[in-house]
């Protein structure tokens, strides 16, 4: 520890770490509130995709290892002591860092009386276009998917995401395709030709089912096909990409930058989906889109999760060249969302507003209510199987 940072009344040590798991619906968020020594409490989010109690333990033992006594200013080196010492390098590691590194950013930009991403390079983007996720659940008929469609279109978002494919699986019956098409047809009829429309497949195709299903919807003209095939394989992911007339995004299940360098080099990937709590937290998410960068690539943070996250998005996203859409649950999520922050971030017109207020810009995080939503063992989503979309 530099002796700068030791005679420095502003380095905010972290004397203390609390996490709080919250039941929303169909998944459990995990936050991590840090306290400090100068009185400033910053909040984190480490939700991982149905392990919230692993991540809330993991956040424990690394709060001990690494975080209590830190200032919150070391954030790269909180990273770097995590990667290397843990050695098993997994996403419940890394959202567990994720959520003590958002906590730590979130102290230090009120510390300093200024945003986060003045503290990363400034704001390149004032307005953040949005797309609405999880806005089918409503919906069973084409027709009922429809006009949910053309309800969400009308709030202003650049684009709609859905996966119309139900319990369809590596090698899907064509009885399965038409009802897909059929309901991508219902949508795009419901919001006209200038909605962008984004197909997630959540990687339950075969490489060649993936093409036969793309080809099949082109005429719909979707703005991308997600996760057509499981990430692990980018050579099989890049047999996709050069075989289908839509954009190809991905990488929303890869945690490392390794893994994104594989699907980069491919050449096919034409949108990058880095998920900020899985890879580490809001630096290591800067550093993906570098990376991205270099390809020409643009990037849209994956974030079906809690409102933290969203204000760490919003964040990253205001001071990232290469990005050009953020991820949107707000709107269809559980009401209380709103509530755990002073100033949650919700769109507007379809986007979200830079806000110029300190740190994460969310202002502080309320426990008590929190605690009204403890972990729910049933929060959890079964992609593969029939109606799922309706736990939405």
């Amino acid at each position: 520890m530099s002796a700068n940072l030791k005679q420095d009344k502003r380095a905010c040590r972290i004397t203390k770490v609390t996490t709080y798991v919250v039941g929303m619906r169909w998944r459990n968020c995990v936050f991590a509130q840090i306290e400090t020594d100068e009185g400033i409490r910053g909040i984190g989010e480490g939700t991982l995709e149905y392990q919230p109690q692993a991540v809330a333990a993991a956040i424990d033992q690394l709060a001990v290892r690494y975080a209590v006594g830190r200032s919150v200013f070391g954030v790269e080196k909180l990273w770097h002591d995590v990667l290397r010492n843990e050695f098993m390098h997994s996403p419940i590691i890394n959202s567990a860092a994720a959520a003590l590194e958002m906590a730590m950013w979130d102290v230090a930009g009120k510390a300093l009386g200024r945003p986060v991403y003045e503290m990363l390079g400034g704001k390149v983007h004032d307005v953040l276009p949005a797309y609405a996720n999880a806005w089918y659940g409503v919906g069973k008929t084409p027709a009922e998917i429809g006009a949910a469609a053309k309800a969400a279109a009308a709030k202003g978002y650049r684009g709609l995401k859905f996966d119309p494919f139900e319990d369809a699986g590596r090698e899907p019956d064509k009885a399965s395709i038409r009802r897909a098409a059929a309901i991508v047809e219902a949508v795009r009829a419901g919001v006209g030709p200038d909605v962008d429309l984004m197909i997630d497949a959540h990687g339950r195709f075969s490489p060649g089912a993936a093409i036969a299903v793309a080809r099949d919807l082109e005429p719909y003209d979707l703005f991308w096909f997600e996760e057509p095939c499981d990430p692990e394989n980018a050579a099989s992911l890049a047999a996709v990409g050069r075989n289908i007339k839509s954009r190809l995004a991905t990488g929303e299940r890869c945690t490392s930058r390794a893994a994104m360098v594989n699907l980069l080099e491919t050449h096919e990937v034409d949108v990058l989906q880095p998920d900020i709590i899985h890879v580490g937290g809001i630096l290591e998410s800067k550093k993906i889109a570098a990376m991205a960068d270099a390809y020409f690539a643009p990037v849209s943070f994956h974030n079906p999760f809690g409102p933290v996250a969203t204000a760490a998005a919003v964040q990253l996203d205001a001071c990232t060249t290469n990005f050009f859409m953020q991820e949107s649950f707000c709107e269809y999520d559980v009401p209380y969302r709103f509530d755990l922050l002073e100033h949650a971030p919700k769109p507007v017109n379809g986007t979200y507003i830079v806000p110029d207020r300190p740190g994460l810009g969310a202002g502080e995080f309320r426990p008590e209510v929190a605690k009204e939503y403890p972990f729910d063992p049933k929060a959890f989503l079964p992609l593969f199987t029939d109606r799922w979309s309706s736990r939405f």
